[in-house]
């Protein structure tokens, strides 16, 4: 049976812990060929490696599409947004959990087609490259760091052991970023829909709040996610270039999308009906990382254009 949550906050996070250790499971074979320099296998698992990332980033935009939906339903019917229920991964294979979700929602059936292939054969085949190449740095620097202690090159086999944590590390990483980056994408290109952005004409960024949240402590680097919590802005507005999530690698921070009663109701709409931006209090110590917050996902993902 398909999990249900409340917020999208909850939505997210239980997304990514349902399928991180599957997803995980995929870059051990990458890292066994890689270190048997089999070549036919290493081509292999980074195809399975590639299908498996494409039909999660597919399933995570819809998710985020189709919040954006039940937010726009909830605003037309005056409920409040956190009564909105939808369903998360059920214990089926990613392709069913989409077509499950289209099923739900016919108003994401339309270019459900080109959404799914953008992710298969673009993103997620460059991803799994760019995970290939790590994993073969790696294990190139396990072999020279024993040829260097004066041992000889390590079996394959040791190679695994050695690497196997980081492999793990790295994987869940991969995972939850891309899955964050679709989820937000989805989110921001359904949002940008006339309809929906009549209603709906703000977003606010929430973090999730717990001992995890980047807040600029010296084990986070500096990173600082904390300080942009109830940010409030029109989805138009340009600082989603810099400030949409996620905000650096394994963030879990996101946005909801705001109503015009809401806006009225908290003062954040002028006299002509434009959404006046809201910044938190200590907004100005926002850190992302420096790789991170030079685009917004949607556009990264799908161009300047959008799909509709």
């Amino acid at each position: 049976m398909p999990l249900h949550v409340q917020s999208p906050e909850k939505e997210f996070v239980a997304l990514a812990d349902r399928s991180t250790d599957a997803f995980a499971r995929e870059f051990f074979p990458l890292l066994g060929a890689v270190a048997r320099k089999d070549q036919a296998q290493t081509r292999r698992a980074r195809e399975r490696v590639a299908k498996v990332l494409g039909e999660t980033m597919t399933l995570s935009d819809f998710l985020g599409r189709r919040r954006a939906l039940l937010e726009f339903d909830a605003a037309l019917s005056q409920m409040p947004s956190s009564f909105v229920h939808s369903p998360v991964v059920p214990k089926v294979s990613f392709t069913e959990a989409y077509k499950d979700i289209l099923s739900r929602e016919p108003r994401l059936a339309a270019n459900a087609a080109e959404v799914a292939e953008l992710y298969r054969k673009t993103h997620a085949f460059a991803l799994a490259k760019s995970a290939e190449k790590a994993i073969t740095d790696s294990v190139q620097k396990a072999i020279g760091a024993s040829l260097r202690a004066g041992k000889t090159t390590p079996q394959a086999s040791a190679i695994i052991q050695k690497l196997g944590d980081f492999t793990r590390s790295y994987a869940n990483t991969v995972y939850r970023t891309n899955l964050n980056t679709a989820y937000t994408a989805g989110r921001f290109q359904q949002a940008q829909e006339p309809g929906v952005r009549t209603v709906l004409p703000a977003m606010e960024r929430w973090s999730v709040r717990d001992s995890s949240l980047r807040a600029g402590r010296h084990q986070d680097g500096g990173e600082n996610h904390a300080a942009a919590h109830g940010l409030v802005a029109a989805t138009t507005d340009r600082i989603w270039q810099t400030l949409a999530p996620p905000s650096g690698y394994g963030c879990r921070c996101g946005v909801s999308l705001v109503s015009v009663s809401e806006l009225r109701k908290r003062g954040l709409l002028d006299a002509n009906g434009a959404v006046i931006r809201y910044e938190p209090p200590g907004f100005g110590k926002f850190r992302a990382h420096a790789n991170f917050g030079r685009r917004r996902p949607d556009l990264l993902i799908y161009g300047g254009g959008s799909i509709t």
